[in-house]
């Protein structure tokens, strides 16, 4: 999403479905983060046009206009950006360009996968195709965090901004995003759901770092999972702890 693409101003309260308050990670004069559930939409579309919406809910909150610069997918939650007018999203979004920036975000993978050759740290760089269907430069960086049974808590990191980048890539790798209706696996992501109570993407973006736009100084944003995330791994962390044997009488 580019400053040219961004929606335009709505100077009057929305008229469709509302959300509660986003809790707000940064405040600043140009710019507020928040952190997304997931579920809601950044903003509204021809498709949900009605639909709650983060742009909506966080505007009626600071009563301020607000321009989004980056896509946090619907099912994505984790940190959200949003510019106070189209300079300070424009400057924002240049901040997130640069070289010394990264976006790190937080992963339930199948591990070790249909491919198990990659090891726990990993790259995909394979192009995606976009809207026009042309092949654009993509690449992901996966790390291991934290390994259980079948599956991993994986650091990602992104060097584009590709739709769905994560997932898509997850899965090109056979490794893919546990709770991902899209591009995962119907049968795990049951599992998931009744054996650990997953209903959700297990996707988040935890970690932002970059310039701050207007002063220069380094700016780190953080986002703790949300909840049932930890709950997921505690029960995951659970079944990897051995039965303690009888105590000898």
């Amino acid at each position: 999403m580019t400053a040219g693409d961004l929606p335009p101003e709505e100077p009057e309260p929305s008229t469709g479905q509302t959300h509660p308050p986003l809790p707000v990670l940064l405040l600043d004069d140009d710019f507020v983060a928040v952190s997304k559930p997931s579920g809601l939409l950044v903003h509204r579309d021809e498709h949900h046009p009605d639909a709650p919406a983060a742009l909506q809910t966080v505007r009626d909150q600071l009563g301020k206009h607000l321009y989004p610069f980056h896509r946090l997918d619907r099912a994505t939650s984790g940190i959200l950006l949003f510019g106070f007018s189209r300079k300070a999203a424009a400057a924002l979004q240049e901040s997130l360009a640069a070289d010394d920036a990264h976006k790190e975000y937080l992963a339930l993978l199948r591990y070790p996968g249909s491919n198990s050759e990659l090891g726990p740290s990993w790259t995909c760089d394979r192009p995606l195709h976009g809207d026009d269907d042309k092949p654009r430069e993509s690449r992901t960086d996966f790390t291991v965090q934290e390994a259980f049974h079948r599956c991993a808590l994986v650091q990602c990191r992104l060097f584009t901004g590709r739709y769905h980048q994560i997932r898509r890539h997850a899965n090109h790798c056979g490794r893919h995003v546990i709770g991902d209706t899209t591009h995962g696996k119907g049968r795990i992501n049951a599992l998931f759901r009744e054996r650990y109570g997953l209903d959700r993407l297990f996707l988040h973006l935890q970690r932002v770092v970059m310039r701050h736009p207007t002063t220069g100084a380094p700016l780190e944003l953080f986002d703790p999972l949300p909840m049932p995330l930890p709950l997921v791994l505690d029960r995951l962390r659970a079944e990897a702890v051995p039965s303690c044997p009888p105590s000898p009488s």
